[in-house]
């Protein structure tokens, strides 16, 4: 008898361990088709949309790639992407709110996140931890 239980808690022991999902990591690929260019931030369709801009050489933003992956995955409204390694306008802290055209439109640095209403600017988040606290909503 006691070796048909240590049998069973075997048993039970090896299916609970296979049971366990591994974390999924995803990958910029991954969201090719959201992927835009600097110059149509202001020209999408949606009424309502978030733009995120990133470095594939940011620490900060690969600190928060699996994050921001996910949120977008998970979030019903629409969500594109801009890589700012190649195409990149940075300036100096200002309100951006209301801004809707692509000549006066600059970021802060990477990570970046915007929020556009009816093609302006509604908010925007620099930086980790802001974007962090944003997703997190």
């Amino acid at each position: 008898m006691s070796k048909f239980i240590k049998l069973l808690a075997f048993s039970l022991l090896i299916s609970s361990c296979g049971s366990n999902s591994e974390p999924i990591f995803h990958n910029y690929h991954e969201i090719k088709d959201r992927l835009i260019v600097w110059n149509q931030i202001f020209e999408l369709e949606d009424e309502y949309y978030l733009i995120y801009f990133y470095s594939e050489r940011c620490g900060y933003c690969n600190d928060i790639k699996q994050d921001v992956l996910n949120y977008c995955f998970n979030l019903s409204s629409s969500m594109y992407f801009v890589c700012t390694d190649n195409d990149i306008v940075i300036g100096p802290p200002k309100d951006l709110v209301g801004l809707n055209n692509i000549e006066e439109f600059y970021i802060f640095g990477t990570p970046f996140l915007i929020e556009v209403k009816e093609r302006a600017v509604a908010n925007y988040y620099a930086g980790k931890e802001e974007i962090l606290a944003f997703i997190s909503i």
